[in-house]
């Protein structure tokens, strides 16, 4: 039974990563699901209460890489390594460039309330496991001990949802190389004077 809920989230999530919410129509869910519309309601109670699993499930993915960067005797190289996975993909994959959770962002308005919560909180989650990742850089001694660490996790988490709009419209992957060298070079530079920790 865990393997059945497994499979069908996995099959929404490849759904919803490539249509989007608004363009998934029900037609599109029972035919990704392989299930009737009454199975699908007695199921997830609506469209938005399957959107919301997909949406947890993606963060909880996203969130377990991260922490694993973090544990890492090199955090910096494996964040490369988290990068090049993210934003390098076959041309059949290539919907999997772009952040599920930023591409929901810009359906905020339709994608319902319960919905819209399970994005927000998610991305607060990721940004979390990027301050795991900031401190632990820190601790091997891949990042100055000045760098404001807070700042530091939102940068990236910028940067990274930067890339992977940018990875989206490249067909090399020279230039995706070449904006993960700047980005990892970036993040042990100067931050503004201002900035507190």
């Amino acid at each position: 039974m865990k393997y059945d809920h497994d499979k069908v989230i996995e099959n929404a999530t490849t759904l919803f990563w490539k249509r989007g919410f608004h363009a998934a129509g029900m037609r599109d869910i029972q035919q990704a699901l392989d299930m009737r519309p009454g199975s699908i309601y007695a199921r997830f109670q609506s469209k938005e209460g399957l959107f919301k699993l997909v949406v947890e499930r993606y963060a909880e993915n996203s969130q377990a890489k991260l922490k694993a960067v973090a544990n890492e005797s090199s955090p910096l190289a494996a964040l490369r390594a988290f990068f090049e996975n993210a934003l390098i993909s076959p041309n059949e994959q290539r919907y999997m460039r772009q952040c599920l959770l930023v591409k929901s962002i810009a359906e905020l308005d339709v994608i319902g309330d319960i919905a819209k919560k399970a994005v927000i909180d998610s991305m607060e989650k990721v940004k979390g496991c990027f301050i795991d990742v900031v401190n632990a850089a820190i601790e091997a001694q891949e990042l100055p001990e000045s760098t404001p660490v807070t700042l530091a996790a939102d940068w990236l988490q910028n940067q990274f949802v930067g890339m992977r709009a940018f990875a989206l419209l490249q067909d090399e992957e020279a230039p995706i190389q070449t904006m993960i060298d700047k980005v990892l070079l970036d993040i042990k530079g100067q931050w503004p004077a201002n900035t507190t920790h």
